[in-house]
């Protein structure tokens, strides 16, 4: 049997992903200008992998702040005008991070309508 699909899952990938493009950043570009610089006798290829992960970079950020609830199924943190990377629920639906798409779980301002 398949298991159940999970929807963090994903968000957690991509997440990590984001993570790792952005501390691995100074450390594997460096380590590589080393290695090139002494075998190459030139920075040109260090530049290009600068730049490589650099875009890497905002690829991985742009997946990770564009995850989409699995409840209303619209961006989790950001509207056509307002984004937060550090929400803990839903900017939409007001669903908590990790939560089950199905959760009976309503915010104080939703139970007020």
């Amino acid at each position: 049997m398949s298991e159940p699909f999970d929807p963090w899952r994903e968000y957690r990938k991509r997440r990590n992903l984001a993570l790792f493009a952005f501390l691995g950043y100074t450390p594997i570009v460096f380590a590589f200008a080393l290695v090139t610089i002494r075998l190459f006798h030139t920075t040109t290829p260090a530049f290009v992998a600068a730049f490589s992960w650099m875009i890497f970079y905002a690829g991985a950020s742009m997946r990770w702040s564009s995850f989409r609830c699995p409840r209303c199924h619209k961006w989790f943190f950001a509207k056509w005008w307002y984004h937060n990377g550090f929400a803990r629920r839903c900017v939409h639906c007001g669903l908590p991070k990790y939560a089950p798409p199905s959760s009976e779980h309503t915010d104080a301002h939703l139970q007020k309508l």
